[in-house]
């Protein structure tokens, strides 16, 4: 929709109202600071100068958020690579699980923002907490390949769980998913997720 054919009735008097440049059945009694456009509440930006318009702001994303494709692969490649490392950790030693996780919820992001030149941001985060759920599922693939080592797990398997606190639900689960394992899990993708915010 062109915005040249805006209404300009009314200029000389405030108390009527204008009609929106790009919403023209929008009333409006504000106009763009810069450019005197008429803008309704959907087409005004907030500056240190008063209301503009899209063009007029010039709304820029600041480079800390600027994130390019080739910042997401290699952002990828770093933090999975960082999750299946501490996910290996894991499923071997398992009575560290808590450890393990929490390795991964510091290297996992730390390793997305490397690769990222230290950039930040939504599609960022998703790639951290997809990296650390990724090593939360090698791990369990690592316990049940490995099950010998399932006895180093300590309070952390069904088994040795004590019935005060066993959850029924949690422990009928395979891969030896238990409570404390979702609880690492939201650890680790809390610490990736407000790491790289």
């Amino acid at each position: 929709m062109s915005t040249a054919n805006y209404s300009t009735e009314n200029t000389q008097d405030p108390e009527l109202p204008l009609y929106c440049a790009n919403h023209p059945n929008e009333e409006t009694y504000v106009r763009c600071s810069r450019c005197e456009k008429p803008i309704c509440a959907r087409c005004r930006v907030r500056t240190p100068v008063g209301f503009r318009c899209f063009d007029c702001a010039q709304l820029q994303v600041l480079p800390t958020y600027a994130v390019g494709a080739d910042y997401y692969v290699k952002a990828a490649l770093f933090g999975f690579a960082a999750a299946g490392a501490a996910g290996v950790l894991m499923g071997l030693f398992p009575a560290f699980e808590f450890w393990a996780a929490l390795i991964m919820g510091i290297a996992v992001p730390e390793a997305v923002a490397f690769a990222a030149n230290q950039k930040r941001g939504p599609g960022l985060q998703t790639v951290a907490v997809a990296a650390v759920v990724f090593g939360f599922v090698l791990s369990r693939v690592v316990l049940i390949a490995f099950p010998l080592l399932i006895p180093l797990g300590g309070i952390n398997f069904p088994s040795r769980i004590p019935p005060e606190v066993d959850i029924d639900l949690l422990t009928a689960l395979p891969g030896h998913i238990t409570q404390y394992t979702i609880l690492w899990l939201a650890l680790a993708a809390f610490l990736a997720y407000r790491r790289l915010q």
